[in-house]
C-alpha cells in the first residue's frame, strides 16, 4: 500500500505538459539555470535547468523571454525540477521600444503575482498583449494600458461596476465623495470614465492618458516601495 501512495505523491508532483513564458531566469552553479515561468495551469513557477549552460544541452537557446513553449516540471517544494521544454512557435518576434514594454510587462507578473496561483484569464491576456507588441501597427499603449487594467481585475484590484464616480486614496478604491479632493495622492474616477475604462474604449486621449495615470498609482502601491526596473530605465533613455 506504501509503494502505492509513494507513487501516487511522485506523479502528483510531476506536472502535464504546461503552456509557458519565461519571466526572468538567473544562473544557478556553473551550468544550470533558474528560470522563473508564467504558466497556464500552474501560474508562476521557479524551476530549475540543470545543465541548461551545457553547448549539448537540450534547453540550450529555448529559455529566453517571449518564446511560447510547452514545458514540464516536477517536485513540492518551491523551486522545482525543469524536466522538459518545447518550443511552440507562432509569434513574431519583438523589435525596439515595444521589446522595452514587454520586459515591463514582465516585471510586473514578477512583482506582483504570488507563485503558483492559476490565473488562466491572465495568462491568455498576457499572450494578448505580446501579440500586440510584436505587430508593429498595433496600438502599443493600448494593449499595455488594457493588460494593465486586466491585471489588476485578475488580483482583485479591478474597478467595480457602478454608475456612481469613485477614487482612487494612495491605497484602495473608494467610493466617491463630495469630501474627497483631488490631490497628487487622491485621484477622482468619474463614472463615465470606469464605463470606457470596463469597455476598454481607448478612442480618446483623454481616456489612455487617465488609465495611465491610475494604473502607475496602483501599480506602484501595490508593487512596493521598490521602484519597476524597466520604467526607470525606459525613462532614462528617453532623456538621453
Amino acid at each position: 500500500m506504501s509503494e502505492v501512495l509513494s507513487k501516487e505523491n511522485k506523479e502528483r508532483r510531476v506536472s502535464s505538459d504546461d503552456a509557458a513564458f519565461v519571466l526572468q531566469s538567473w544562473n544557478w552553479k556553473e551550468t544550470s539555470l533558474l528560470v522563473e515561468f508564467f504558466t497556464l495551469h500552474h501560474g508562476k513557477v521557479v524551476a530549475v535547468a540543470r545543465g541548461a549552460k551545457r553547448p549539448g544541452s537540450h534547453f540550450r537557446g529555448l529559455l529566453t523571454p517571449f518564446s511560447p513553449l510547452k514545458i514540464g516540471f516536477s517536485g513540492q517544494n518551491e523551486v522545482k525540477n525543469l524536466l522538459r521544454a518545447q518550443w511552440l512557435g507562432g509569434f513574431f518576434p519583438i523589435e525596439g521600444d515595444a521589446l522595452f514594454s514587454a520586459f515591463y510587462v514582465n516585471e510586473l507578473l514578477v512583482r506582483l503575482l504570488a507563485r503558483e496561483d492559476e490565473m488562466s484569464e491572465l495568462f491568455a491576456s498576457y499572450v494578448r498583449v505580446l501579440e500586440k507588441l510584436a505587430d508593429a501597427e498595433s496600438n502599443h499603449e493600448v494593449a499595455l494600458r488594457t493588460f494593465e487594467l486586466e491585471l489588476m481585475e485578475s488580483l482583485g484590484y479591478g474597478l467595480p461596476v457602478t454608475g456612481e464616480p469613485w477614487y482612487w486614496d494612495g491605497e484602495e478604491l473608494k467610493p466617491w465623495n463630495e469630501d474627497v479632493i483631488e490631490t497628487n495622492r487622491h485621484l477622482v474616477i468619474p463614472s463615465e470614465m470606469i464605463r470606457k475604462l470596463h469597455d476598454r474604449d481607448f478612442r480618446s486621449k483623454e481616456t489612455l492618458t487617465f488609465a495611465k495615470q491610475l494604473m502607475r498609482r496602483m501599480i506602484t502601491h501595490y508593487a512596493g516601495d521598490k521602484p519597476l526596473n524597466t520604467r526607470r530605465i525606459f525613462e532614462e533613455l528617453k532623456r538621453l
